[in-house]
């Protein structure tokens, strides 16, 4: 890595920082039969990682939740490879400013909807990624045990880190028997 992405990232943690402390979010314990609205944010770069996400996702609205997802590609012009699936929105590296924050509207939006439940079923360091779950207003975050899991109110760590269809069936088993209050 250069010194100038270096400094980039810095400043994006810092950035990162401040605007977390302005934002306040009250955290409420949900499961599958409390939640009307689930959020996913997931990496789209490997296909088996996009189709075990579109399938989670169809598991979930069998549910009767509605779902809406945010896939993050390497570059916007991959997306058109990409499988149609309503609800999920993509949105790559290229567009985000120069110390790593994202810049799109459809971003700033998904931030912004106060889903019942978080997904990050990313199991990649992406800033990107980060950023969206952390400032998310999301009542209620999980992803896997990463630097994300700062943000998070359920973490889920594993033995195998890479293994994707164990964390899906963790999250699964977690959302079917979590009391709420």
């Amino acid at each position: 890595m250069n010194f100038i992405s270096n400094i980039g990232k810095k400043i994006g943690s810092l950035v990162l920082e401040r605007e977390l402390k302005s934002r306040k979010r009250p955290v409420v314990y949900n499961n599958f039969n409390s939640a009307s609205t689930i959020g996913f944010i997931f990496d789209a770069e490997n296909k088996e990682y996009y189709a075990a996400a579109k399938e989670f996702m169809n598991y979930v609205e069998g549910q009767g939740i509605k779902v809406n997802g945010l896939a993050f590609v390497s570059k916007s012009d991959l997306i058109g490879y990409l499988p149609y699936r309503k609800g999920v929105d993509y949105f790559g590296l290229d567009k985000q400013n120069w110390y790593g924050r994202p810049v799109d509207e459809g971003i700033t939006e998904f931030i912004e909807r106060p889903f019942d439940i978080l997904v990050d079923i990313s199991l990649s360091e992406i800033y990107p990624i980060e950023y969206v779950f952390s400032l998310s207003r999301a009542g209620f975050k999980i992803c896997n045990n990463s630097t994300k899991a700062r943000y998070a109110d359920f973490v889920l760590e594993l033995d195998k880190k890479d293994d994707l269809e164990l964390f899906i069936e963790q999250i699964k088993h977690y959302l079917e028997t979590i009391e709420t209050k």
